[in-house]
């Protein structure tokens, strides 16, 4: 990604920790959304019957609950 952008690895790595940069920001929220998909798919395969896509999804929650 680093790369990508034009800038060192090393100075991508200080601006996603920084919270209060906009690059942080936007890291954060592209994770939290690739988080959501990803969530949402295995619903879906528990929907259906996937043994470990239950099992995934039961353990998901359950972490959910202990982030609260």
């Amino acid at each position: 990604m680093a790369v990508i952008l034009g800038i060192s690895a090393t100075q991508l790595r200080e601006d996603i920790a920084d919270k209060s940069t906009e690059v942080s920001r936007r890291y954060h929220r592209g994770k939290a959304a690739s988080c959501v998909k990803l969530l949402h798919q295995e619903m879906q395969l528990a929907y259906v019957g996937s043994s470990l896509a239950l099992e995934n999804t039961r353990n998901n929650l359950l972490d959910m609950e202990d982030d609260e």
